[in-house]
């Protein structure tokens, strides 16, 4: 199976973070090619078994952990109007921006712009905490708006339980984290009310995307 085209690495200039209207679509696929495909695509035959050694070497515990991040992504690229998607993978997040955490996702949607978090429960709440005061200093030092101008700031969290969004909950000293489970995020709408925070309990403002 081919996999999804990639997003195009963003430009940055003089500590400028550039937009464009144009949305990526879904992180790394789960499949891939055989040498059969591999030879189809046009791919040199010499280097499918450095591309086969990767694919293996890759942890089946991050499968559940990219099933997720799917899953998220695809919902919102079904139910707004997305107009950009940066994957933790790209390496802009070290070589250019770099504020010391690497998240799950940053997606520009219609009604607004977010960093995704994915939370299967297994980090443990210390590390998670460490994360979030990373997330919230980034703000505060206004270097996040030095590189996403006219960009509003929220780390959205996709969890497990409710218990653990409880837990989650008292280590986030801000309003600007949400929380909310997995499970309720897929079956509901995105405008859903079900984001748990510091002040309150919110839905997402999003623009619908237009009808073809």
């Amino acid at each position: 199976m081919a996999a999804f085209g990639a997003v195009p690495e963003p430009a940055v200039s003089g500590g400028q973070f550039c937009t464009f209207s144009n949305a990526g679509v879904l992180p790394t696929p789960v499949y891939y090619l055989g040498k059969r495909g591999w030879h189809v695509v046009g791919k040199p035959v010499s280097e499918y078994s450095g591309y086969r050694l990767q694919i293996e070497q890759r942890s089946e515990r991050t499968f559940p952990h990219t099933l997720s991040l799917h899953d998220v992504i695809l919902k919102f690229v079904l139910e707004s109007d997305v107009k950009r998607i940066i994957l933790g993978e790209e390496g802009l997040w070290q070589e250019s921006i770099d504020f010391g955490n690497i998240p799950d996702a940053w997606i520009q949607y219609g009604g607004g712009e977010a960093f995704i978090e994915i939370d299967l429960g297994t980090e443990h709440v210390p590390v998670l905490k460490k994360k979030f005061d990373t997330y919230i200093a980034f703000k505060e030092s206004g270097r996040y708006e030095r590189l996403f101008p006219g960009c509003t700031f929220k780390v959205l969290v996709f969890t497990t339980t409710e218990e653990r969004i409880e837990a989650l909950e008292q280590v986030a000293d801000t309003d600007d984290i949400w929380f909310c489970t997995l499970e309720v995020f897929v079956r509901e709408k995105l405008t859903h009310q079900h984001w748990f925070a510091l002040l309150g309990f919110y839905a997402l403002s999003v623009t619908r995307k237009k009808e073809m």
